[in-house]
């Protein structure tokens, strides 16, 4: 039952023609009946909800995404002898994310998924100036609201050593947009110091944006990991189901 659950997010990564097998041996979909058809955006929206859901359970051996944990992200800018580090990220509202496109046949055989997400950030974040010897600490709160992710990958079929199908998702990559600069608020035992940060993060929107990106960026790498873990684990018969020939 539970994978009868996960057939309609998978149609997201996996639906298209034909895919080719090890040994030339050839795939057509066409043959599988899948419970979300390609044109079924809303369909698909439901499915993609309960592979979240599924994600943080770790079903199969997979990461949690919500909350995900980042060690730390770096940004520099080197003609303002300014840099800053972020540390100990944690970052919520991954499992919320939703579907808003999926593409097919794009160049290079590639496939794609369009994600929108709304996402919390805490962490501790340094920043190092030239005109001064001690660095700006603070913790700082960020929220990333409605930020576009685009994710394209290749993918292929292939027979198993237990003569089941797979589905094996290729190397992605992933571009980010923001619609809105990231809010955020910093909280330090030293006024003048969140004051010199804050005003420095607000003329330099860029900083915001750079960090906000990043962020993103990992949190859309994770999803891929686990989409592909589950299509190298589970066969595809177990969320596409074989249409009945005449």
């Amino acid at each position: 039952m539970l994978l009868n659950c996960i057939r309609l997010f998978v149609c997201v990564l996996c639906v298209s023609y034909y895919t080719q097998f090890c040994g030339c041996q050839l795939i057509n979909f066409r043959d599988y009946d899948t419970a979300c058809g390609a044109e079924s955006i809303e369909c698909l929206r439901r499915g993609i909800r309960t592979f979240f859901f599924l994600m943080d359970s770790e079903y199969l051996g997979m990461n949690a995404i919500d909350p995900i944990i980042l060690n730390s992200l770096t940004v520099a800018l080197p003609d303002e002898q300014l840099s800053f580090l972020l540390r100990r990220v944690n970052v919520t509202g991954a499992r919320w994310t939703k579907l808003a496109e999926r593409k097919f046949n794009l160049p290079g055989g590639k496939n794609g998924v369009k994600f929108v997400s709304d996402l919390h950030v805490t962490g501790e974040l340094t920043m190092m100036m030239s005109t001064r010897i001690d660095p700006f600490f603070a913790q700082i709160t960020m929220d990333i609201q409605d930020v576009e992710s685009n994710i394209t990958y290749t993918w292929a079929g292939q027979r198993g050593f237990d003569n089941e199908d797979y589905i094996l998702i290729g190397p992605e990559r992933v571009a980010v947009r923001n619609a809105r600069t990231p809010s955020f608020f910093l909280q330090t035992n030293n006024d003048e110091d969140a004051r010199t940060m804050e005003q420095v993060l607000q003329t330099r929107s860029s900083i915001l944006d750079h960090l906000s990106n990043e962020i993103t960026i990992s949190v859309m790498h994770s999803i891929v990991d686990n989409f592909r873990l589950f299509a190298s684990k589970v066969p595809v018969k177990n969320y596409y189901k074989y249409a009945e020939s005449n």
